[in-house]
């Protein structure tokens, strides 16, 4: 192989996708992504180097992803995009924020690859936040239905209240005592849970579902308050409401 031939097969594919959102769905559409759109194209073996919000507006997206040839591009995303898990899934959700995108595809060499995935890993700061808070409310949600004191430890601030169904506001130190007691509920989960980021404080609402201690059906909701303290997100106040 030459030398001209063997710079090209080091070459990936890029390609560079610019999403023009509907005003005012951005912080919508990055939770809809890093929930099931992206773990999505993971699945299918897509190479996503960066993904978030662009710096330019309030109402762009990007998304960056590798392929070994142009070939193979159009491959994946033929098989991705006519897939039943995709058309039955998020796609209607995905393109009801998106009001136009540009795509863009080039070759770039290794190091240049691996510069926007450190440079994505800047820019997608607020994505990797809807991570960790997607994971520390469902570390939530199993702590209370598994009486999880040690966990609660870790993730509760030290000025922590909780407002209860019965209307009482507890302390952190109550909450816990509350928490090592065995739950009667069983099945516990959480719905439709929105994570809404403000710089560092957020603010998770969600519906809940669980069988009584009689195999009822019964639900309710919660707020939950996390704020980002020396670099750790940290729960500071939980609002629960039982039917």
């Amino acid at each position: 192989m030459s030398s001209a031939q063997g710079k090209e097969a080091a070459l990936r594919t890029v390609e560079i996708r610019s999403y023009n959102l509907k005003p005012g769905t951005r912080d919508r559409f990055q939770q809809l992504a890093i929930k099931e759109a992206l773990p999505m194209l993971r699945r299918w073996k897509v190479d996503v180097v960066a993904h978030g919000p662009s710096l330019h507006d309030k109402d762009s997206y990007f998304l960056i992803r590798a392929f070994t040839s142009v070939e193979q591009r159009q491959k994946a995303e033929d098989a991705f995009y006519g897939s039943e898990e995709w058309i039955k899934g998020p796609r209607d959700r995905v393109l009801a924020d998106i009001d136009s995108y540009t795509t863009i595809v080039v070759h770039l060499d290794d190091a240049t690859l691996q510069g926007l995935r450190k440079a994505g890993g800047q820019a997608t700061t607020g994505a990797n936040d809807l991570d960790v808070l997607t994971k520390l409310n469902d570390d939530y949600i199993q702590s209370v239905q598994h009486s999880n004191v040690k966990r609660f430890d870790e993730i509760l601030s030290d000025d922590f209240l909780c407002s209860n169904p019965d209307g009482t506001l507890i302390d952190r130190r109550a909450f816990l005592q509350q928490t090592a007691k065995p739950v009667t509920i069983r099945n516990l989960a959480a719905h439709d849970v929105n994570v809404r980021l403000m710089g560092d404080f957020a603010i998770i609402h969600a519906r809940t579902s669980y069988t009584t201690a009689d195999g009822a059906e019964s639900g309710g909701r919660y707020t939950d308050v996390w704020a980002r303290r020396n670099g750790k997100w940290l729960a500071v106040s939980a609002h629960v409401t039982r039917k």
